[in-house]
């Protein structure tokens, strides 16, 4: 998360990495923070939007919905590549002020922290209510919601890979993961911290400088795509783990030299019509019925790595599409962006609950679809912001189980910490 702080002239010493070709901006990148509070934005959207289609584990709406179910998952997955993307951006400003130690402390506080609260909490709660609206294995369950809490955690069951994050936590699983991805990468993060590694990414900036360079990201995606889908099908499984695990060292390097910066300058304007067409052509391959034969294809066949390497080349280029937008039209500061800066963990970590209590009375009613998706969406929003200004904003011990800092100290502008 993008929040701001300070730190001690022996510990930036101790911890600011060797500098080649001015890689550290010394201005405070507010389009970062846009983009980070649009992108929970988005999701609070698409989390409503998932209570009128058919996707696995969200409710339904007398059993009607939309049938884009690859299209939803691709979004899901662009959405959240720009998210990890933000995430390791920030990261590289945060070890600049902190020590390994203290970043680590620091996640523990910012994400671990709300993650066992909010799982504890509110995933018993929300399995609950989706009982009611979906058959699982919760539907058999007759009792109470206090009941109910020690049935939920005792049928608990860990899988394989980290899915059981997301069918027992919910939307709860992206603070798990970004936990772990921040601890798996740390010790590659100091090394690229270090002279050789500064050295690789200013020859790397180098390259994204050529035309279209920007291009070279894409081939990691696509191979971890191409070579993992295979084995592990699956939305938050394995494959998008490590897809997103390497899009959040791209946040990082990205941010750890202004020549990236400048190569997303120039090139925004090509990728822009990549990404259009690339989401045309899924758009027009799921209205003709083949979007869903390819997203099914024998794993390794000629259609699958076409596929994934489409996806690889779609998501990458809406990602750089995004950053180029927002750094020509977002890249300002107002008391908006403040307010919202700071509240956009706990308004993630709530927002899920309140739509689900709002549809549970909502759905029942006989009004058309979409006059029940805006008034669950107005609702649930006044609804969750109400709920994070009166309750959890005010009183620091909430603030601090919701990863939020306890005091807010006037901080140096050009300063920002994951």
């Amino acid at each position: 998360m993008i929040s701001q702080t300070h730190g001690g002239e022996n510990q930036q010493r101790d911890v600011k990495p060797l500098s080649i070709e001015k890689p550290v901006q010394r201005n405070r990148l507010y389009y970062l923070d846009w983009l980070r509070v649009l992108a929970v934005l988005g999701v609070f959207v698409a989390h409503t939007g998932d209570i009128f289609d058919t996707l696995y584990w969200h409710t339904r709406n007398g059993g009607q919905g939309i049938s884009w179910n690859a299209l939803a998952t691709f979004g899901a997955e662009w959405g959240m590549s720009l998210v990890f993307l933000l995430a390791g951006a920030s990261t590289w400003y945060a070890l600049l002020y902190r020590s390994s130690n203290q970043f680590i402390g620091e996640r523990f506080k910012r994400l671990l922290i709300p993650f066992i609260v909010a799982f504890i909490l509110l995933s018993p709660f929300q399995a609950y209510l989706l009982s009611y609206f979906i058959a699982s294995g919760y539907s058999l369950f007759h009792g109470t919601l206090l009941q109910f809490f020690p049935y939920f955690f005792k049928h608990i069951h860990i899988g394989s890979d980290l899915r059981f994050l997301t069918i027992y936590g919910y939307h709860l699983w992206f603070l798990a993961f970004l936990f772990l991805i921040s601890l798996m990468a740390l010790p590659l993060l100091l090394n690229l911290k270090q002279e050789r590694g500064m050295r690789f990414i200013s020859w790397l900036a180098a390259v994204c400088n050529r035309p279209a360079g920007l291009f070279v990201f894409v081939l990691p995606i696509a191979l971890i795509r191409m070579s993992l889908w295979a084995v592990f099908p699956s939305y938050q499984g394995w494959t998008d783990f490590y897809s997103w695990f390497v899009i959040f060292v791209y946040g990082f390097i990205i941010y750890s030299n202004d020549k990236f910066g400048k190569a997303i300058r120039k090139q925004g304007k090509f990728f822009l019509p990549v990404a259009f067409i690339c989401t045309l052509t899924l758009i027009a391959s799921n209205v003709v019925g083949v979007l869903n034969d390819w997203e099914k294809a024998p794993g390794f066949s000629g259609v699958y790595l076409c596929y994934q390497f489409l996806l690889s080349i779609a998501s990458w280029s809406m990602t750089v599409s995004a950053l180029y937008l927002a750094m020509h039209f977002l890249n300002f500061n107002n008391k908006v962006l403040h307010y919202a800066n700071e509240a956009v963990l706990p308004f993630y970590v709530i927002h899920q609950p309140v739509i689900l209590i709002i549809a549970f009375y909502v759905l029942a009613w006989d009004i058309p679809t979409g006059v029940k998706y805006l008034f669950v969406s107005s609702a649930a929003l006044i609804a969750t912001l109400v709920l994070y200004e009166l309750l959890i904003r005010r009183f620091k011990p909430l603030r601090w189980l919701f990863g939020m800092k306890t005091s807010r100290p006037h901080l140096p502008v050009h300063t920002l910490q994951s």
